[in-house]
């Protein structure tokens, strides 16, 4: 690999200077949120891990712990344990992320003796710190003259 010579060091000369230069970049940065640390996709699998197995022994207050992140989390707890507990899940998942900290998480695999097919897809998210599961449709109240995005039935 080349390397071209310089005759002066930067900055000499041109009025600008390098700790313009150097200020201007960290400014560029930090705007950036260059500084932002990536989450620990292993972390997630973790929590995935624990999810899956609460919801297999339908232990709701465990639920409700690990949830707790979010302010309905203990009414999404009770409503996983009823949509989807003690069904001995077999799961995989595979994830998708077109945003910063928020992925399309898709659960595949069997439930039971009868080995009946799981599809879920879960939206998590990272927030301060913890890992969120977006609240199953109904938890969460609805305001007022919002707008209904869910599918008729």
């Amino acid at each position: 690999m080349g390397r071209a010579k310089r005759t002066k060091p930067f900055g000499t000369g041109t009025g600008v200077g390098l700790p313009v230069a150097a200020a201007l970049c960290a400014g560029l940065l930090a705007g950036c949120g260059g500084a932002q640390e990536k989450p620990d996709l292993a972390d997630q699998d973790r929590f995935l891990g624990r999810y899956v197995t609460l919801l297999n022994t339908s232990d709701e207050a465990g639920l409700a712990d690990l949830l707790d992140a979010h302010p309905h989390g203990r009414d999404d707890a009770r409503a996983r344990i009823e949509e989807y507990g003690g069904q001995d899940w077999d799961v995989t998942w595979k994830r998708t992320s077109e945003f910063p900290d928020v992925w399309s998480v898709r659960l595949t695999g069997t439930a039971g003796e009868r080995k009946r097919p799981v599809a879920v897809v879960e939206t998590v998210s990272r927030e301060d710190g913890h890992w969120l599961l977006t609240p199953l449709d109904g938890v969460v109240p609805k305001p007022s003259g919002a707008a209904d995005t869910a599918r008729p039935r």
